[in-house]
């Protein structure tokens, strides 16, 4: 047996073989049936179609995953179509909802641990495995909380899912109240400096100092198309929603706890 520190060593080197080969731990895996596209692409496919044009939120009970089972409340959803993808997962309730985005290949569970925190803590939440149309997703996932009713929407991704959903505030006619990218990817965002002046909702980037994917220069990279955005840059080389579960994580949860505050505090406040 391998002592921890070698497997995690061992794990790391992993990560960065993928890294140095572009094969992005976060951006999608060789052999994903998934029609995704990339970051770029969905972030110009996301202004030119928006999410306020899409149809009314409809979707079917789905069987919950293991890691929100016996969870008071914890509903899934199933959206007509989607052959067996794209499931969402709600919990709590209110007026204030957050929707959370897992890494490429992540699901519904890469978030739990927060997403329950969060709606014990009164907010109503939402996370998903990703569907075959990430952009989409999102939209389903914020419209979902809206047919619930949410009144002002905050939007958390991990890697690839916070990178998207900067990527987003392209479309002007449907941005969220607040968005945080957790180590969000320099690299696939497309992103311009356009698109952070013109928002004037709530920002957050934070990452940790030396993560193979996202480190600090990659992260300050990101800030410069938002300028308005908070950059929180933790010790260490944990990645999106690791951070939250490892040594620094009661900094990032005072973070993200402090996005969410300023996000919904009330007009003039």
């Amino acid at each position: 047996m391998f002592p921890r520190e070698s497997k995690r060593a061992l794990a790391m080197a992993a990560v960065l073989a993928l890294a140095l080969t572009g094969t992005s731990a976060c951006a999608g895996r060789a052999g994903d049936p998934a029609p995704q596209g990339s970051a770029m692409a969905q972030t110009h496919r996301s202004a030119k179609e928006g999410t306020a044009g899409m149809a009314e939120f409809s979707a079917a009970p789905d069987r919950l995953p293991s890691c929100f089972r016996g969870v008071r409340g914890a509903t899934a959803y199933r959206l007509p179509g989607s052959a067996g993808r794209g499931r969402l997962v709600t919990v709590g309730s209110g007026p204030h909802g957050v929707v959370f985005a897992p890494i490429s290949w992540g699901d519904a569970c890469e978030w739990a641990a927060e997403a329950k925190r969060l709606a014990a803590g009164g907010y109503h939440v939402v996370t998903f495995d990703w569907g075959g149309d990430r952009r989409r997703t999102v939209a389903d996932a914020t419209r979902l909380l809206r047919s619930r009713g949410t009144t002002s929407v905050a939007w958390v991704g991990g890697c690839l899912g916070g990178t998207l959903m900067l990527g987003m505030l392209t479309d002007r006619t449907a941005r969220p109240a607040g968005v945080a990218g957790i180590s969000p990817l320099a690299s696939l965002g497309g992103y311009t400096a356009g698109i952070g002046t013109s928002y004037d909702g709530e920002l957050l980037l934070l990452g940790t100092a030396d993560d193979p994917l996202s480190d600090e220069g990659k992260l300050r990279e990101v800030a410069h198309g938002f300028p308005k955005a908070e950059v929180t840059v933790l010790p260490g080389t944990l990645h999106a929603a690791e951070i939250f579960a490892g040594p620094h994580g009661a900094a990032a949860r005072r973070s993200l706890d402090g996005f969410l505050g300023r996000t919904f505090a009330p007009a003039g406040g």
